[in-house]
């Protein structure tokens, strides 16, 4: 069954039956936090840092539809973003690793 909150499929993954079309993750934010499952299906994670670059640009571009703010300054932010928990995941990693 699928949850009500759940997106849609994309209309150009549909007509795929074949295999070359593949769901690369699925996040959920609910009261505990993010809930993640996620698919490594290239063989150089530098291809999987590309695909994260064009969802910045996809979320930037949502982010603008909704309105509030534009293109630019939606990236700007999900950079700033990155950053910011990139530093809490290392910071986190570091004080597990000192116990």
């Amino acid at each position: 069954m699928t949850h009500p909150y759940a997106l849609p499929e994309p209309d150009e993954v549909g007509a795929v039956t074949d295999g070359s079309a593949v769901e690369l993750t699925r996040v959920w934010i609910g009261p505990q936090g993010p809930a993640i499952i996620c698919r490594p299906a290239f063989d150089d994670p530098s291809t999987m840092g590309e695909m994260l670059a064009e969802l910045c640009w996809h979320f930037a571009y949502a982010y603008e539809k909704n309105g509030g703010f534009t293109q630019e300054e939606a990236k700007a932010l999900l950079k700033e973003g990155w950053a910011r928990g990139h530093a809490n995941g290392e910071a986190a990693a570091a004080a597990k690793a000192s116990k």
